[in-house]
This record gives structure tokens, sequence and C-alpha cells, in this order.
């Protein structure tokens, strides 16, 4: 409760405030206990031009029924040549993420999540960075020893 009221006030969510302190080794102590929303890698990318809105609407509820049964897979983005895996603090910093990528590449696609503590999600992914909240007033990256760990 006292959280909800801090965020209204600072805009800023738990796992913000927490960052917003740099201080690496309590951030990292806290991902441990704390989930995360992980995008889902879209099936495809529609240009908008070329559908009615809604065509476009019932595009990306097939493509959220197709997901339902096919195991998770990151969203790694490629940026100069780094592996990043975008993690969220909240649905709105990654619903803004998918707002921000739509408007970048001119497509629309449906997102899907996956809400997991951040050591479970990235222990077997090859990543250079985990990007939190990325695109945000405020992101963090934090880099990632090899293999992930």
């Amino acid at each position: 409760m006292f959280g909800k009221i801090l965020e209204k006030i600072t805009g800023r969510d738990d796992l913000e405030r927490v960052a917003y302190k740099g201080d690496l080794d309590l951030l990292n102590d806290y991902l441990k206990t704390r989930r995360v929303w992980i995008p889902r890698k879209p099936r495809r990318f529609l240009d908008a031009a070329d559908f009615t809105r809604e065509q476009l609407l019932d595009h990306i509820r097939k493509d959220a029924q197709d997901l339902k049964g096919e195991p998770f897979e990151p969203w790694i983005l490629v940026l100069d040549g780094k592996k990043r895996l975008p993690a969220f603090s909240n649905k709105e910093r990654m619903h803004f993420f998918s707002r921000k990528i739509s408007q970048d590449l001119n497509k629309v696609f449906g997102l899907g999540c996956f809400e997991v503590l951040l050591l479970e999600s990235t222990k077997d992914l090859d990543l250079d960075f985990v990007d939190l909240n990325l695109f945000s007033e405020k992101s963090w990256e934090i880099a990632m020893k090899p293999n992930g760990q």
C-alpha cells in the first residue's frame, strides 16, 4: 500500500526506487526476489497501412491464440552487435517500449510477456546486457557475465 502511494508521488515503482540509488549490489539482491516482465519475441511484424484496424486486431488476436501452447521465447534485441534482453518493472513500462519499437519500425505486432525472476529467465541465455525499463525516462543497463550467468 505504502509503495503504491510512493509510486503515485514519485512516478517510480519499487524496483525503480532501488535502481535509482545507484547501488548495483542492492539492485542485484532486490532482483533475486522481485519479478520483472520479459517480452515474448513477436511472431511477425505487420505494416499497419496494409490493413484496416479490425483486420490488424484480428491478426494480433490470432497470433496471441497461436502462442498459447508454444514455449516462451524471450525477445532478445541485437543493438550495436550486443545481445540485450529488455526487462520491465511493470507492464506500463513494457507497453511504452512496445509503442516506441512499433513507431521506430513503423510496424504493428502483438506483444506477449512473462513475469519471472530475472535470474531464472537469464541463466540459460547468451546475453551481453539486460536493459531494465528500456526507452523509459530512466533505464538501467545491467552487464551479464559470460553465458548469461
